[in-house]
């Protein structure tokens, strides 16, 4: 219960924008050939602040006026303001990367994740759609997207997968899914990030 727990915690759904530019720069070589480590810090900075502190700082506003239970937000019917606060956060990330003249990849990785939180935000109207598989179906669809562009390890998409089951296991060990919310999330999480970069 305590794995299962910190599990859920370490791949909540709010971190895996972040982990998706750690993995982007340390294992996709192209980015090392234009840009620098100033660049590259520059860019998390950016991520950390918009897709993580602001969308955490008002999630815990509303925790704190009880208007969420908590910030797993198990009750599908409380996702509704973090999930449109974070889409306004994001989108001002996506503003100031490409006023810095950023690399469309980047952008893509965001306008994925702008999506995944769209279809989220209408889908928690009436639907407890997993949220954590959609992050982690958005991480394996972004990559497997690179790798088909850029054709890059192999092996990191294979562990991307795994830890996808180990987050679908946790959260259905938990009982905050069933298996239908966990598939269901992580296909359109994958697919949306998928599609993206298609375009």
């Amino acid at each position: 219960m305590i794995l299962s727990k910190l599990v859920s915690f370490l791949f909540h759904p709010i971190l895996m924008p972040t982990y998706s530019f750690f993995l982007l720069f340390k294992f996709v070589p192209m980015f090392n050939l234009f840009m620098n480590l100033e660049q590259k810090i520059l860019i998390i900075k950016v991520l950390l602040l918009f897709t993580i502190l602001v969308p955490l700082f008002f999630v815990l506003v509303i925790l704190k006026i009880k208007d969420i239970s908590s910030i797993y937000m198990k009750n599908y019917k409380e996702r509704k303001w973090p999930i449109l606060i974070s889409l306004g956060s994001y989108y001002i990330a996506i503003r100031i990367l490409e006023m810095m003249h950023i690399h469309y990849l980047i952008i893509n990785l965001l306008i994925g994740a702008i999506m995944i939180l769209f279809f989220a935000a209408i889908i928690s109207n009436f639907w407890k759609i997993s949220l954590h598989m959609m992050g982690a179906g958005g991480v394996v669809g972004a990559f497997i997207a690179i790798h088909y562009f850029f054709t890059y390890n192999i092996f990191l998409l294979v562990i991307l997968v795994l830890c996808s089951g180990l987050i679908g296991f946790t959260r259905i060990k938990e009982n905050a899914h069933n298996l239908k919310q966990v598939y269901t999330g992580f296909l359109l999480g994958g697919c949306t990030e998928y599609i993206v970069f298609l375009l």
